[in-house]
C-alpha cells in the first residue's frame, strides 16, 4: 500500500510597487558619476581600430545581449558553439 498522492498547487501572484529615491547629486559626482553632457572623454572613436577588433567587440556585446554576461568559452546557446575552440579561447 502506497501513500495517498497529495497535488499541490502553487500560486504565483505578482506584485507591483512604486517607489521614490532621493539621489543626492553631489555624493554622485564625488564617486565620478556625471551627464553625459559633462563628460570629458567625449564619443567613444573606433576610427583608429582594425576592424576585426571592432567587429569582435559588436559581437561580444551582441552575447552579453542574447546570451547574459558569460564566458563564450562555456557558452551553451547556439550559435556560440558553433565557435571553433580557438576563436571561444581568444575572447
Amino acid at each position: 500500500m502506497s501513500a495517498p498522492r497529495i497535488e499541490r498547487k502553487f500560486k504565483v501572484r505578482s506584485v507591483t510597487v512604486d517607489v521614490d529615491v532621493d539621489i543626492d547629486e553631489d555624493f554622485l559626482e564625488e564617486n565620478g558619476y556625471h551627464h553625459e553632457d559633462d563628460c570629458p572623454g567625449g564619443a567613444y572613436d573606433d576610427m583608429g581600430v582594425p576592424d576585426h577588433e571592432t567587429n569582435r567587440r559588436h559581437l561580444a556585446d551582441w552575447h552579453d545581449t542574447a546570451h547574459g554576461l558569460s564566458l563564450w568559452a562555456s557558452c551553451p546557446y547556439e550559435p556560440c558553439t558553433l565557435l571553433t575552440d580557438d576563436f571561444r579561447r581568444s575572447l
